[in-house]
C-alpha cells in the first residue's frame, strides 16, 4: 500500500493548469479539456501526476497509464491492476495505490461552518471530518458514488458497513490541517507514505 501526495501553491497550481493533455492518459484527455475551472483541471492533472510518481515508485511501467480507463459505475480503473484512488481538497492532493485490493482515498480540508444538521447525521458525537473521510473513502472504494450513499455507510471503530459488506479502515495524517482516510476490502497494513514536491518535473 502507498500514499504519495503533495500540496498545490500557486506557482505549482498554475504549473499543472497549463500541463499539456497530452501528458494526459487517453482516457482522461476529453474530459480535462472539457473542464471550464482552471482549479479542477490543475487537480485532475495534479492527481494524474501522483499517479505516475506511485507507479514509478511501485516499479510499474508507466505505459501502464495507457491501459487507464473506466470501469461501469464511471470509476478509474486499470484492467490488470493495481488498483488506486485520486482525491483532493484545498491544496492536497493525493493518490493511494494498492496491488493487493480494493481501495478508496478521501482527504478533506478542515473548515468552520459545519451545518449542525450535516454534523448530527455524520458525526453526532465525534470529529466531522474524520468522519466524513472515512464515509467517502468506503463510498469509493465501493465503486459507486453519491451523497445518499455516504449516508448510507455506517461507521463502527475502524470497520465501516456498505452494500451489506465490511470495508475495513486506516486514517491518514498526511498535512496539518487536513482529514484523510483509506478505506479497503482487506484488513489495510500501514501504508508507505511519500511526500512527493512536484516542482518543475510535473511539467
Amino acid at each position: 500500500m502507498l500514499v504519495v501526495y503533495t500540496l498545490l501553491g500557486e506557482a505549482r497550481e498554475a504549473l499543472f493548469a497549463e500541463r499539456p493533455t497530452a501528458l494526459a492518459p487517453l482516457a482522461y484527455r476529453a474530459r480535462i479539456e472539457a473542464m471550464r475551472s482552471l482549479e479542477a483541471r490543475a487537480r485532475t492533472m495534479a492527481g494524474l501526476w501522483l499517479l505516475e510518481q506511485g507507479l514509478a515508485i511501485l516499479d510499474i511501467a508507466p505505459t501502464r497509464l495507457d491501459g487507464l480507463g473506466f470501469g461501469p459505475g464511471g470509476r478509474p480503473e486499470f484492467a490488470d491492476g493495481p488498483c488506486f484512488s485520486i482525491s483532493h481538497s484545498g491544496a492536497l492532493v493525493a493518490c493511494a495505490l494498492d496491488t493487493a485490493g480494493t481501495i478508496g482515498l478521501d482527504v478533506e480540508q478542515r473548515r468552520d461552518g459545519i451545518a449542525p444538521r450535516l454534523q448530527r447525521s455524520v458525526a453526532p458525537d465525534g470529529d466531522f471530518f474524520e468522519a466524513w473521510c472515512a464515509r467517502e473513502a468506503t463510498v469509493k472504494a465501493s465503486g459507486r458514488v453519491g451523497l445518499a450513499r455516504i449516508r448510507a455507510a455506517t461507521i463502527d471503530g475502524a470497520i465501516a458497513y456498505l452494500d451489506d459488506r465490511r470495508w475495513y479502515l486506516a486514517p491518514l495524517s498526511l498535512a496539518p490541517g487536513y482529514a484523510a482516510c483509506l478505506a479497503g476490502t482487506r484488513p489495510l497494513a500501514p501504508a508507505a507514505v511519500e511526500c512527493v514536491d512536484a516542482g518543475a518535473r510535473a511539467g
